[in-house]
């Protein structure tokens, strides 16, 4: 009975491998330098998502760190009815490569709203990008979406995410004089 309870154990644990493998199907990580060309701030202008007019809806700051770190600043800060006016954002970069083995960048960045009396609770914003960098022209593209989630909540939680709000983006590199 004890070698029948070991190999049920071992088909069980080769079984939730075999399971696990195969419900990973998402990007590949990459070390960070296959992605060093994207390091730099960038002047995004920012669209709503499906948008056939391609409606503007702000600009930003986007830099991306050679160590990770990713740093988000908005024109649109409470100029939208129904948005309260928000902070900066801070967060982390990673670079992966799609299924089809495109180099792209993955970056999940925080920021809080403050109060004001439309809108009197305080929440974290949770913006997740997708960036595609083309070397040759030095521009980044993509989508972002926005969710908001209770200050008292875990923005880092994928089950507190709902009803995210979609972006696309392109943008060119700040370069010094």
């Amino acid at each position: 009975m004890r070698n029948a309870t070991i190999v049920l154990t071992a088909a069980a644990s080769w079984l939730a491998a075999g399971t696990a493998a195969a419900e990973t199907t998402g990007p590949r990580e990459l070390p960070l330098g296959d992605c060093l060309d994207l390091v730099g701030t960038y002047l995004t202008k920012n669209f709503a998502k499906g948008a056939s007019d391609k409606t503007f809806a702000s600009r930003s700051l986007l830099s991306f760190t050679n160590g990770g770190h990713a740093f988000f600043t908005d024109s649109g800060e409470a100029r939208e009815p129904g948005f309260s006016p928000f902070s900066d954002g801070r967060g982390a970069w990673r670079c992966v490569a799609d299924e089809t083995g495109k180099t792209k960048a993955l970056a999940t960045i925080l920021d809080f709203t403050f109060a004001r009396p439309s809108g009197p609770k305080q929440q974290i914003g949770r913006l997740d990008f997708e960036v595609h960098y083309d070397a040759e022209t030095k521009m980044v593209g993509g989508s972002i979406v926005l969710y908001f989630v209770p200050l008292a909540g875990d923005p880092l939680a994928a089950s507190a995410l709902r009803d995210g709000r979609g972006f696309e983006f392109t943008g060119q590199r700040v370069e010094a004089p």
